[in-house]
């Protein structure tokens, strides 16, 4: 159960655009990868080159002494909790060049947003910018160069992380994607589409199902159990694990979760527990 206060969504991560200190273009994350699924096991082994086994954090579920769930509250995003001050004219300069690259310019965007990064030093958002750029144009070890400037300027700068994860799985460099989601996590351990991210390149690229499960169940917890599509990537993985048990939710073994409904509240159900007799 994830506080109704926390919005997952990576469009509330991009709200710091607003304040430039750093944002980027992504589009839905797909999970289209056919054309890299192992086929042989000298290819599957080239897949695992450089991919660790992390014990990345994963969300946990809470319950009070009575064995009902403590509603999760999820650590803030400190990339927009606490925006970088930003100048009038930076924000001004940033918005015109967003819209030449929007607009397609990008010899103009890029023009404007290099300039931005030899006047305004302190701020990350141009380099994630010209990072796009770069992909736009397919030259993707330069996107990279720009992606990791962002990150040495701005730490906090998690959606960097996820645009230099996603150029890497692209370039197959799949032991660089994960460590950048994984410090993208580092840095916000509650980042869902971190976690997705991540889930996508076990599942699709490494072939270990078993740590796609634990974060494909990270990134739905954290959406509140919303999303039909990685619903179903889940449920299709887990058929593949044999693992039916929570990574997230495991209550505790002398409570049995129960569904009961609310007084005055017709069809709404709310999780209750109650003691199991013969719990062991």
């Amino acid at each position: 159960m994830v506080s109704g206060k926390y919005c997952f969504t990576l469009a509330a991560s991009l709200l710091a655009s607003l304040c430039i200190s750093g944002c980027n273009t992504m589009g839905p994350v797909q999970r289209q990868a056919s054309d890299v699924e192992s086929d042989s096991p000298v290819k599957e082994q080239k897949q695992r080159m450089g991919v660790r086994t992390l014990n990345t954090p994963l969300p946990k579920q809470a319950y009070d002494s009575k064995g009902v769930k403590i509603a999760y509250v999820p650590q803030p995003n400190p990339y927009t909790h606490k925006p970088r001050s930003v100048k009038p004219e930076a924000r001004s300069a940033f918005v015109a060049a967003s819209s030449m690259f929007q607009q397609g310019n990008l010899k103009g965007a890029r023009a404007k947003f290099r300039e931005m990064t030899e006047k305004y030093p302190s701020l990350s958002g141009p380099w994630v910018k010209l990072g796009a750029i770069a992909e736009k144009e397919e030259k993707y070890e330069e996107a990279v160069k720009h992606y990791r400037k962002a990150t040495s300027v701005n730490r906090n700068n998690v959606n960097a992380y996820i645009a230099l994860g996603l150029v890497q799985r692209r370039r197959g460099e799949f032991g660089a994607a994960q460590a950048s989601y994984s410090e993208a996590l580092e840095v916000w351990r509650d980042f869902p589409e971190a976690h997705l991210n991540l889930a996508i390149l076990y599942d699709l690229y490494v072939n270990q199902p078993e740590q796609a499960q634990k974060h494909y169940e990270a990134y739905y917890f954290l959406a509140g159990n919303k999303g039909k599509k990685v619903h179903k990537w889940l449920v299709e993985v887990k058929r593949r694990t044999g693992i039916e048990r929570s990574f997230i939710d495991n209550p505790p073994k002398e409570f049995v979760v129960v569904e009961v409904e609310k007084p005055g509240d017709a069809g709404a159900a709310d999780t209750a527990s109650v003691q199991a007799k013969s719990a062991q």
